[in-house]
């Protein structure tokens, strides 16, 4: 047998071959991220004269610089294992009790790693998961930049109007940036009135603002400890987080039209694989407290649910354990494990508060160990673990959500 380790960058990747007795067929070197690059790395692996079983091929998942090499070589019939760099991390550091690193020793030790058969073999989604995937991270990012926004806003409005939450708790629903935009300052109201202000309103549906808070709004900024200090750069300021908010909540809305896009079980379609997976979001949809965005989170992140052999496995790869640290006779049972798939870790998480006030069968699961005295945070941690269980039951099995199996097995606490 011959290992192959990889080390992946950006534009020039590294890769080395490793014998049986640990030493080098062929030693480190390096080949472009392109298709002459690729082709370079094919040629060195056929000039081993083996057969292709006879070759296992190691590289990190590092970020998506690796997706087209590993499509490249398996589309070649390679055998190609993604491992996390953190596990390379630790054995690597073990291996040398130093933390050694370079783009050739990283090759090595991915080999050797490889070899050591000490290793968990990580997962590529297919097409439809893949894209999927992208564009949940892409909805990921735009949320962050959407929070970040929002707090560079909430803290000019602690400047220009700190008053306002007391009749505005969310400044930044339709009614609140609508508010906002035309008033962006206590010193802006200088001239409103409360018919001026209720007409801001016409058109929002849903709109609870009514004259009360219109007067108390006008009361309020009449009595602000906001000076006016560069009340015109703060107006352009907001005004300009304003538009930029509106922006990142339309593209929002149109990545998750098209993750749901990809599962959309009114397709015409001959594809199976589309068919079976648009029946089993159907009937996820079916779990009381369970939303599309948990739903896409978890497929995003993991893949399909069925290649992991039970719950418990797919517990384990999302991180959703208490870490544990034990010396002699002290044992202690850490915050939630930081390892794992961070996106749908917090996904079945949210999820889980949710069931917890809308599914009858998972809030007695909750009640049910806050009345043995766990705290409320471990409470919750424990339903989540229940509801994913139950998520793995109904994709495994493509069957609705069935309330009376809820209470048939639990996952380990």
């Amino acid at each position: 047998m011959f290992y192959v380790g990889i080390d992946i960058a950006k534009r020039t990747h590294v890769a080395c071959v490793l014998r049986e007795d640990n030493t080098l067929e062929i030693k480190p070197f390096e080949f472009p991220s392109t298709q002459a690059g690729f082709t370079k790395l094919q040629r060195q692996l056929q000039s081993l004269a083996c057969d292709i079983s006879e070759i296992i091929i190691g590289m990190e998942a590092t970020g998506l610089l690796f997706d087209n090499l590993y499509r490249f070589l398996k589309a070649l019939g390679y055998r190609v294992v993604l491992l996390n760099p953190y596990q390379s991390a630790r054995f690597r550091e073990m291996d040398t009790m130093k933390r050694v690193k370079n783009d050739n020793i990283d090759a090595q030790m991915i080999a050797a790693l490889i070899k050591s058969g000490r290793f968990s073999e990580g997962y590529v989604n297919e097409d439809q998961l893949q894209s999927l995937r992208t564009l949940y991270r892409h909805r990921a990012a735009l949320e962050d930049q959407l929070k970040a926004i929002k707090r560079q806003t909430q803290t000019l409005l602690t400047v220009v109007f700190p008053e306002l939450e007391q009749v505005l708790p969310d400044p930044f629903n339709k009614s609140g940036l609508a508010l906002l935009e035309k008033y962006p300052t206590a010193k802006h109201y200088e001239y409103a009135s409360v018919g001026r202000i209720l007409k801001t309103f016409r058109g929002i549906k849903g709109n609870t603002f009514n004259e009360a808070k219109a007067q108390k709004v006008l009361q309020l900024a009449k009595e602000s400890i906001y000076s006016g200090a560069g009340k015109e750069g703060y107006a352009a300021t907001i005004r300009s987080n304003i538009k930029v908010i509106r922006l990142l909540k339309e593209q929002m809305q149109e990545v998750e039209t098209a993750m749901l896009s990809l599962f959309d079980a009114s397709k015409e379609t001959s594809d199976e694989a589309h068919n079976e997976i648009a029946d089993i979001i159907d009937n996820l949809r079916t779990i009381p407290g369970v939303s599309d965005k948990t739903i896409l989170a978890l497929l995003a992140e993991c893949g399909n649910l069925d290649r992991f052999h039970s719950a418990k496995a797919l517990t384990g790869y999302l991180g959703l354990y208490p870490a544990l640290e034990q010396s002699g006779d002290t044992q202690r049972n850490g915050r939630l494990a930081k390892r794992g798939a961070r996106l749908a870790k917090r996904a079945i998480y949210l999820a889980a508060i949710a069931a917890i006030r809308h599914n009858d069968e998972l809030r007695q699961v909750y009640q049910n160990y806050r009345s043995k005295g766990r705290a409320k945070k471990e409470s919750i941690i424990i339903t989540a673990r229940k509801l994913l269980a139950i998520i793995y039951s109904i994709y495994k099995h493509n069957v609705p959500y069935d309330p009376q199996r809820v209470f048939v097995a639990s996952p380990n606490t």
